[in-house]
């Protein structure tokens, strides 16, 4: 996930819907959703999310849970994909994380408390089990004016939050492979391709951190990046805008660390550090 927040609208005729896939606490219509994950563990089973009316009228909020992670399609790009049946083996924690309420209205300037309980099979094996919060805020409706002045409509607003949400049972650890990298540097662009691959029985949540040096050594460009990898192998693709890098040599080093400014450090699981550096070329147009 790009440093910058993502955020992906969906629209018809009568409703607007905006999953917000961004770091940070989430700020859905008047609705501000904190914090952005949540982690839980097999010894308490329990956590919480906090809804903040920003507006001047109520939201209505539902709460869903179901089973997603960040995954990444055949262009490299990250997209949250979601199972109506997940399998045991895909370690869901959907099915047995309940929150309550589920459904409240938030009057304007107030702040509801959302718990999380976890009631899970007896039998669950250590590792860390996931699903997203689902968080869905009604707005009022708003008019509006149609070409007839004797015609009036209304559109209802309609924003999606998607948070994480973990679980983690008995010992949990994590890694990351390199199976192969690629970088193509233009004058313009960086465009990096990750192979990536997954150890451990939890995801690797860390961040990509790229350098672009030239013969000198100064340093030309900097770029960062969050990355979440769930599922194992991923191919994953880091797209940078530069700004008139000349024509050279460079260097660019790659570092994939499990540094996350955005979660807490107690929930961080530790890693080994992965770096490299490649030579990439700017020739003469």
């Amino acid at each position: 996930m790009l440093k910058r927040s993502g955020i992906r609208r969906f629209a018809s005729a009568t409703t607007l819907g905006v999953a917000a896939l961004a770091l940070g606490p989430i700020v859905a219509d008047a609705i501000l959703v904190a914090p952005h994950a949540v982690f839980m563990d097999h010894r308490t089973r329990t956590g919480q999310v906090y809804l903040v009316n920003s507006g001047t009228e109520p939201e209505e909020v539902a709460i869903e849970l179901k089973y997603g992670y960040p995954d990444a399609d055949s262009t490299g790009n990250v997209y949250i994909h979601f199972f109506d049946a997940p399998t045991p083996d895909q370690h869901s924690a959907a099915e047995w994380v309940r929150a309550f309420p589920r459904r409240v209205v938030v009057p304007p300037g107030a702040q509801q408390v959302v718990r999380l309980l976890a009631t899970p099979p007896a039998d669950l094996p250590d590792g860390e089990y996931w699903s997203r919060l689902i968080v869905t805020s009604h707005g009022a409706p708003v008019p509006v004016a149609g070409a007839d002045s004797a015609v009036r409509a209304q559109i209802t607003l309609e924003v999606r939050s998607i948070l994480s949400l973990t679980y983690r049972k008995g010992v949990v650890h994590t890694g990351l492979t390199l199976r192969d990298f690629q970088a193509t540097l233009r004058r313009d662009s960086l465009v990096v391709w990750l192979d990536l691959e997954r150890t451990g029985n939890a995801a690797w949540l860390g961040t990509a951190r790229l350098g672009l040096r030239d013969t000198g050594g100064q340093v030309a460009e900097h770029f960062s990046s969050q990355v979440a990898i769930y599922s194992t192998p991923q191919r994953r693709r880091l797209a940078f805008p530069v700004t008139g890098v000349g024509p050279g040599v460079y260097t660019m080093t790659l570092e994939l660390s499990t540094a996350r400014e955005d979660i807490p450090q107690g929930n961080i699981l530790p890693a080994e550090t992965i770096q490299r550096s490649v030579a990439l070329e700017v020739p003469v147009r």
